[in-house]
């Protein structure tokens, strides 16, 4: 094998590996909230004293924070 070959064997698989690394890293980070849970139960209760929530949807979304 020519050393164009080896080169571009080695080439081939870096890309591969590091496109599927990079896939893997992007789809866990598209799952991830950048605000604090603290932050949106503070928003949800702001709402729901706005009237914009009824109080079991209010309690539905708390619950869907905190994973119960």
């Amino acid at each position: 094998m020519s050393d164009f070959g080896i080169w571009a064997m080695i080439g081939f698989w870096v890309s591969a590996i590091g496109g599927i690394a990079m896939a893997v890293t992007w789809a866990n980070a598209k799952n991830k909230n950048p605000a604090s849970r603290k932050l949106l139960e503070k928003s949800l209760k702001n709402r729901l004293e706005a009237g914009e929530l009824s109080q079991s949807e209010y309690d539905r979304k708390v619950s869907d924070l905190t994973g119960d």
